[in-house]
């Protein structure tokens, strides 16, 4: 249940002690760079634009499947370790975003945006970021004007304009009114049913990943940016993975399908997949090259036969989600 907005007052130390996660606010742009590099990238030029210690390291075990990373929020990172009956809202009074503002649509007003920017090199030709987004607009204000949202803008080659990296199937963008208990519920956590003990948001989505296919060696840029909508209360908040912003090279190459637990071979219309051991009835995606889940289907066996034909032309990744084989293969459909 939601608590009075009246405890919005009462302020949290800078450090959240009082359960096993514990936030730290105070960031230097060399410690944010560290968080964020995985295997495979080079991060730098990076800035922030938050309101005072919106944005924090957080580290230590919670309801989160993420137990360590950056947190970036529209209120105050300090708020955020403590009991789901614990309230986080704080009125930055500053302005909202206007990637936001556009990919919501007329009308819509974001306040306290929290955003963070920065350059990366990747070597390989895949970047992935895993991220958790949370709020305590859940579960009242689902499908009010209060859809708090979240975004990693990707520019570079191959993206002229930036691109929501960050979305789930279909482009959607990730936002209280999009991700919930009614709508893409497997993609949601509910923190109050049971009371979570140790993050104060009342619900979170399940640890994900945005994906981008990407040119090795060419020099993108990110945004990334969680907002208030609508009012400068109840606030949200993003989990960055530490160390999970990483640029694999996949492929789908024969000689190095050791390398690899499957491989794929486009034949026409259809996307013959090979994977020894794999088991009947596991779950696979098809990403375009935004990272946005274009067709969704499950294995016949070690080798299936999976329909493309209504994919357009372009570069796309196949990943297998359940079995004794997971993994990731980039394909090209000409």
């Amino acid at each position: 249940m939601k608590k009075l907005i009246t405890l919005s007052v009462l302020a949290l130390s800078s450090i959240g002690a009082s359960a096993q996660l514990t936030v730290t606010d105070s960031l230097t742009t060399g410690s944010i760079a560290t968080l964020l590099e995985g295997i495979g990238v080079t991060v730098s030029n990076v800035t922030v634009n938050c309101a005072g210690n919106a944005m924090g390291h957080f580290i230590g075990s919670s309801e989160l499947s993420i137990t360590e990373g950056l947190l970036i929020t529209s209120g105050g990172a300090d708020q955020v370790a403590g009991a789901s009956l614990d309230f986080a809202s704080i009125g930055n009074n500053t302005p909202g975003d206007a990637d936001i503002d556009a990919a919501l649509g007329f009308g819509t007003v974001t306040y306290d945006a929290c955003v963070l920017e920065f350059d990366c090199l990747p070597m390989g030709d895949t970047l992935l970021f895993n991220f958790s987004f949370g709020s305590e607009e859940y579960q009242e204000y689902v499908g009010s004007a209060f859809n708090d949202a979240f975004a990693i803008y990707l520019s570079g080659p191959g993206f002229p304009n930036p691109t929501n990296v960050a979305a789930i199937p279909g482009g959607t963008l990730v936002s209280i009114n999009n991700v919930n208990t009614t709508l893409n519920p497997t993609y949601y956590y509910d923190n109050e049913n049971p009371a979570g003990q140790y993050v104060s948001y009342d619900g979170f989505t399940t640890n994900l990943t945005a994906f981008a296919v990407v040119q090795p060696g060419q020099q993108y840029h990110f945004k990334v940016v969680v907002t208030d909508v609508g009012d400068m209360v109840f606030d949200s908040g993003v989990f960055l993975e530490a160390f999970s912003f990483r640029s694999p090279m996949f492929t789908t190459a024969i000689g190095e399908a050791d390398a690899w637990p499957f491989r794929v071979v486009v034949n026409g219309a259809s996307l013959e997949l090979v994977a020894p051991g794999a088991s009947v009835n596991s779950q696979l995606e098809v990403l375009d090259a935004a990272g946005r889940i274009v067709h969704t289907d499950v294995l016949t066996g070690e080798r299936s036969t999976i329909d493309i034909g209504s994919l357009p032309q372009g570069a796309y990744a196949v990943r297998i989600l359940t079995g004794d084989v997971q993994g990731v293969a980039r394909f090209v459909k000409g």
